[in-house]
């Protein structure tokens, strides 16, 4: 049974914008990005893709390009894509003089988990930022990062006028106790611009068993290593071939860009 050439799903939205593989059959899953992985091969039009694999095996004679097989590696359900972008993108990482490749290696992507945990007894929401660490040996491990976690930041002072004296020192600093017993004024006694490390928080009091992580509801995949972009990975889970890990979010983005969105997004310092 034969494979029919690439057809455009977003011609049903009418757009032009995003290609899928059709077939005669109903071939979702095998269409489907299963794995991160699986992506990463897709995106570099690697020759041992399952997809290439299973397209040879239905159809030897089929025929496609990098660019047609990043393009359905975008979530085509969203119909607010910018398209001028997208094919900009396309463009820029298929180019056949310089094309560019994504590795489970790189250092410049990130997983973000956005968990459900119970600290002191009671339900919380927080998300935590991985990335993958290399090893000797091209050895690697995912590592923490970051946390993002609103009930593990200090909170406003009760009162902003309470502080230690400017003249604490003539006396020997002897309101230090009373300021460190004062927990609804703990950033008055902080210098400005204090930043609380929400990471060294999370192992704390995970150690101390205070915070335990119950489950991980989604994970978020960042990818900022493409140069003058940044797009996210999430998993749309449908009976479609345009399914599993797909391109969820492309934002242009130069080196400042990139920094801003390491601090404001991933909470990255």
């Amino acid at each position: 049974m034969r494979l029919i050439l690439w057809g455009s799903l977003w011609l049903l939205v009418h757009t032009s914008f995003g290609q899928d593989l059709r077939h005669y059959r109903n071939d979702n899953f095998a269409l489907q990005v299963k794995q991160v992985d699986e992506f990463i091969e897709r995106f570099n039009n690697d020759n041992n893709a399952l997809i290439r694999k299973y397209i040879q095996k239905m159809d030897p004679s089929f025929r496609f390009d990098r660019v047609q097989l990043i393009r359905t590696l975008f979530n085509t359900a969203d119909t607010t894509w910018n398209r001028e972008e997208v094919n900009r993108f396309v463009r820029s990482v298929s180019d056949s003089t310089q094309p560019i490749l994504l590795s489970f290696f790189d250092d410049n992507w990130f997983a973000e988990l956005s968990c459900s945990v119970l600290y002191k007894g009671k339900e919380e929401k927080m998300k935590l930022i991985m990335k993958v660490q290399r090893e000797k040996n091209n050895a690697s491990k995912w590592v923490f990062v970051s946390a993002i976690a609103d009930f593990l930041a200090l909170p406003k002072s009760a009162d902003p006028v309470v502080s230690l004296n400017p003249m604490s020192h003539a006396v020997g600093f002897l309101g230090i106790e009373r300021a460190l017993n004062d927990k609804k004024n703990v950033r008055n006694y902080l210098p400005r611009g204090f930043e609380s490390n929400t990471l060294a928080l999370f192992i704390q009091e995970t150690r101390n068993n205070l915070l335990t992580v119950q489950q991980v509801n989604s994970i978020t995949y960042h990818f900022l290593q493409v140069d003058g972009w940044i797009f996210t990975l999430d998993n749309f889970n449908r009976n479609t071939r345009n399914s599993g890990w797909l391109i969820s979010k492309l934002i242009p983005a130069d080196v400042n860009n990139k920094l801003n969105y390491k601090s404001e997004v991933l909470n990255l310092r």
